[in-house]
């Protein structure tokens, strides 16, 4: 038994991703870009809800590090080296590269979305585009983000307590709905200038499994970076001003 164990655990450090590669498929993915605007973003409001001086402050600066170690951990060598060669792919770069526009306006992307699909002749687009998006956005993939981030939070806030079973189960199947949709108009508007040849030529890649994998390490790694920053504002989160 503890032969098995010591050749699991020794294999499990020989063959995880290296801090290199993880370094290289933050730059090629634009994570890295992703990160520091996280980094803003709930540096933000932590510092609008940091009325009370007496009110510790979680360091940002462990989200990057946090996001890096999880992806080390969880990620191999090979499943990296492939991610990194899909990553390549000039037409996987110009969807991530549409995906992270700096002028992205979610609402001219939902009226978009809207208009198109009122026309007969866009309806392959459309299918295509939102087949990516659901590649993309998986229900395994938000779950893991909802179940390690938001049901803590939610658990942890004021009113969290009175939560049982049955109202979060609603909850997650609520918040994967509105993520996968959210995914879908995003992915629609970001592939608005791709061919149909493009379209299911970028399907097939993120089809992969190992792009899969990708995706749920990801969103993981996204879960792991913020959980603690989102802990340390359960206390002053009043859950009854964020159900529906």
């Amino acid at each position: 038994m503890k032969k098995l164990l010591y050749a699991i655990l020794l294999s499990t450090l020989l063959f995880s991703a290296t801090p290199e590669q993880v370094e290289q498929y933050l730059s090629v993915s634009y994570s890295e870009e992703q990160l520091l605007e996280l980094e803003k973003q709930f540096s933000m409001m932590q510092n609008n809800l940091s009325e009370n001086n007496e009110t510790s402050n979680y360091d940002m600066q462990m989200l990057p590090i946090r996001f890096r170690e999880y992806l080390q951990k969880n990620l191999s060598e090979d499943e990296m080296d492939e991610i990194i060669k899909q990553y390549r792919n000039v037409l996987l770069m110009r969807f991530i590269s549409a995906q992270n526009d700096s002028e992205y306006d979610p609402k001219l992307a939902e009226s978009y979305v809207k208009r198109i699909q009122q026309d007969s002749d866009e309806s392959a687009r459309i299918e295509l585009a939102e087949k990516i998006g659901e590649a993309l956005y998986t229900k395994d993939s938000i779950g893991i983000l909802f179940d390690n981030l938001m049901k803590p939070l939610m658990q942890n806030s004021i009113g969290g307590a009175k939560m049982n079973e049955e109202s979060m189960k609603k909850s997650r199947e609520r918040y994967i709905k509105m993520m996968m949709e959210t995914g879908k108009i995003e992915t629609v508007y970001a592939t608005k200038e791709f061919t149909i040849g493009e379209l299911e030529e970028l399907r097939k890649i993120v089809k992969t499994p190992v792009m899969d994998h990708e995706s749920k390490a990801v969103f993981g790694a996204t879960a792991y970076a913020l959980k603690e920053f989102f802990l340390s504002i359960a206390s002053r989160y009043d859950l009854s001003k964020h159900q529906r």
